[in-house]
């Protein structure tokens, strides 16, 4: 147990080499791989597939969304994330996406869209079992907004996995990211706290208390917003940055960042109580304006959380401003 937690500290601290070192780490067995799985035309329109030898009952599909800022990352790293998913019966994609400044945001939403419908045709053609959207940092924002507005995909998702996810981060300094998520001032309708009017998707939120990438208030404000629409989410709070809720999808060190049994809890207690995936009709095209649906609002509560000891009483604000 202290080898691997020196590991994980060392992962931690390797900069761009801790990819390397997590696969070397990372079993080869359990699953098999099928990589380069076309969704589209450009180099960057591929997925790889992770079918378990041992599938769960219920055949559950998670397609995993990697960060990087929204302008690098390749799918070949998080054979961890796809392996240690896969070892506990999910079947596994995880798809590339094209970045900035190639493309801006709707391209990327619509990249993560066709990757979805892809990957579910490939792994359960019938769309029977049940599909979890997931993803870390830029990740958990693809996979937020796939999952939050109802006009990106043909079916909701069962449940949805944020990790370190960034929901309402306005205004942007960055000027990549200020043309990415253009052209001119970002706008609300970029920012997945936008499109909670709900119930939505059941939901499991993980953020670092101490990240300084992404910071916290993301989470949080997330959860409130859904609890207060009645969705069934929970927030993890890790005494942690940025990083170690990722290692969580990992088999060698997911007794470190321990969330996804509450995930499989998640995802059995909404089956469990015959919840369907929310059908919200879409009032909108997919130019990119706000999507709603007739919802009544209900008064904000607590969202149901996980407690951290040594929890910071201050946490910097990414945005201060309320969505419109």
């Amino acid at each position: 147990m202290r080898r691997l937690r020196r590991l994980a500290l060392l992962l931690l601290l390797a900069g761009c080499a801790r990819a390397e070192l997590l696969d070397a780490l990372t079993p080869t067995d359990g699953y098999r791989l099928e990589s380069g799985l076309a969704y589209g035309d450009h180099p960057r329109q591929r997925l790889d597939l992770y079918r378990p030898e041992r599938p769960r009952e219920d055949r559950a599909l998670v397609v995993f969304f990697y960060g990087g800022s929204w302008q690098a990352g390749e799918r070949a790293l998080y054979r961890f994330v796809g392996q240690g998913l896969a070892a506990r019966g999910y079947a596994v994609a995880i798809p590339d996406y094209r970045l900035f400044p190639e493309v801006r945001w709707r391209e990327i939403l619509a990249d993560g869209a066709v990757a979805v419908g892809r990957a579910r045709a490939a792994l359960d053609p019938a769309g029977r079992a049940p599909l979890i959207l997931a993803g870390h940092s830029a990740g958990a924002w693809i996979a937020a907004m796939l999952a939050l507005d109802p006009c990106r995909l043909p079916d909701r998702p069962d449940a949805w996995l944020g990790l370190a996810g960034p929901y309402d981060f306005l205004p942007l300094r960055d000027p990549v990211l200020i043309a990415g998520f253009g052209p001119g001032e970002p706008d609300r309708a970029s920012q997945p706290v936008s499109y909670v009017d709900g119930p939505e998707p059941a939901t499991l939120l993980v953020h670092g208390s101490h990240d300084v990438t992404v910071l916290a208030r993301n989470s949080e404000r997330l959860a409130a917003m859904l609890q207060a629409v009645g969705t069934p989410v929970e927030l993890v709070r890790l005494e942690s940055g940025h990083v170690l809720p990722l290692l969580g999808l990992s088999s060698r060190f997911a007794h470190l960042a321990p969330f996804v049994d509450r995930l499989d809890a998640l995802l059995a207690e909404s089956r469990a109580a015959g919840r369907e995936p929310p059908s919200g009709a879409c009032l909108r095209d997919l130019s990119g304006a706000r999507g709603t649906r007739a919802g009544r609002r209900r008064r904000p509560r607590r969202p149901r959380s996980v407690p951290s000891v040594g929890h910071p009483a201050r946490l910097r604000l990414v945005a201060r401003r309320r969505p419109r």
